[in-house]
């Protein structure tokens, strides 16, 4: 249910989606829709915790267990950016509704801190691994730092659903999140040896 109302949502917008649509959508009646959402809002936290378990899913998909801290980090940068070009014409619209709705009102706030918390213990997860397997430096708190990587990659998730086709090269990726990575935690692929 959450697939079809993901691809109307996408395209005719939040307000405009209703029961009735998803319930034609599915061959259910509008009733049917309303047992499982009794209210849109209701509908919009499952399809925030839709999209959120998509990108999860595919972003863990990419990591080996060869990888070290560096690798998993890099790779969970470029791979959410990655799922916001691949599905900038369904769920990543989820995702630029919910930054909307954060300041309209208080449950969507509150869906919107949960989510960015998420994000940011993912990446501080990744930075504490990285130091302890002596790979990264830092030159602030890693709260901090993971706090910063979330504000940019969330930024370059918004514009990478919301800029025109084109404007976000995937093949490009890599090549630009390495060296965010490198000037924030020194980070080259090899251990780093402790400073004196």
């Amino acid at each position: 249910m959450a697939a079809a109302a993901i691809k109307l949502l996408a395209k005719h917008g939040f307000a405009e989606t209703s029961f009735q649509m998803i319930g034609d959508e599915l061959g259910l009646s509008q009733s049917a829709v309303m047992y499982h959402f009794p209210s849109k809002d209701a509908l919009m936290e499952e399809l925030v915790r839709t999209i959120i378990r998509h990108n999860h899913a595919t972003v863990d998909e990419l990591f080996k267990l060869t990888d070290d801290a560096g690798e998993r980090l890099l790779k969970y940068c470029v791979g959410n950016v990655t799922w916001a070009v691949r599905t900038r014409k369904q769920d990543a619209q989820v995702l630029i509704l919910l930054y909307y709705m954060a300041g309209r009102g208080k449950q969507f706030s509150e869906m919107f801190d949960q989510m960015t918390a998420g994000g940011r213990q993912r990446i501080l997860s990744h930075l504490l691994a990285g130091q302890r397997e002596g790979m990264f430096h830092f030159k602030m708190e890693p709260a901090a730092l993971a706090e910063l990587l979330q504000h940019s990659l969330f930024g370059a998730m918004l514009y990478a659903a919301a800029a025109p086709d084109g404007s976000v090269k995937e093949s490009e990726l890599t090549a630009k999140w390495k060296k965010v990575i490198i000037a924030l935690t020194d980070y080259d692929g090899q251990p780093i040896p402790p400073r004196k």
